[in-house]
């Protein structure tokens, strides 16, 4: 029971300033870093840059996709978009943060947005979008690095091939 009270004690201040970042007064220059790496992000992906989306990710990255497909490690994120972007030259897809709430002290931030998706599967055409929660860490060097994402696909229109459902459980 001493030990638990001690514990309590000693988290007090550290949870007084979580719960007052969680209600939005994080720092807005981490907010504003995190909304132009994410454009940097999209803009990669629409110019099919490999190399210029590498550098976003956390060494221990990991991804949950639309489709629930599961990937974890920044040098298997490359390879995926290396792939993609070499068997489909018409990928497009593009995420919008709705809200992106900082922990500036911890270097910690969630970004909860909308995203969409155009590529073709077996020459026809599909559409993709959803929802979608990032976890986002500071680097030592003071760049923000996605830790994780996380997709839910919403609607998907386009053929039986593009608009698989993920696999059963």
């Amino acid at each position: 029971m001493k030990i638990a009270a001690l514990v309590l004690l000693l988290l007090a201040p550290i949870a007084d300033r979580v719960v007052a970042n969680e209600t939005g007064e994080g720092s807005a220059a981490d907010e504003s870093a995190i909304r132009a790496t994410r454009e940097k992000f999209n803009k990669a992906i629409e110019q099919q840059d490999v190399d210029a989306i590498n550098p976003v990710f956390a060494p221990n990255y990991h991804i949950v996709t639309g489709r629930s497909a599961q990937f974890h490690g920044a040098e298997s994120e490359y390879q995926n978009w290396r792939e993609l972007f070499r068997s489909d030259p018409t990928f497009l897809c593009r995420r919008e943060p709705r809200e992106i709430r900082t922990n500036s002290e911890w270097g910690l931030a969630e970004e909860l947005g909308n995203w969409t998706c155009n590529y073709t599967v077996e020459g026809e055409q599909a559409n993709a979008s959803g929802v979608y929660a990032a976890k986002w860490q500071r680097s030592a060097d003071g760049a923000w690095l996605l830790q994780s994402e996380v997709f839910t696909t919403m609607t998907c229109t386009g053929s039986a091939a593009g608009c698989q459902r993920p696999d059963s459980f």
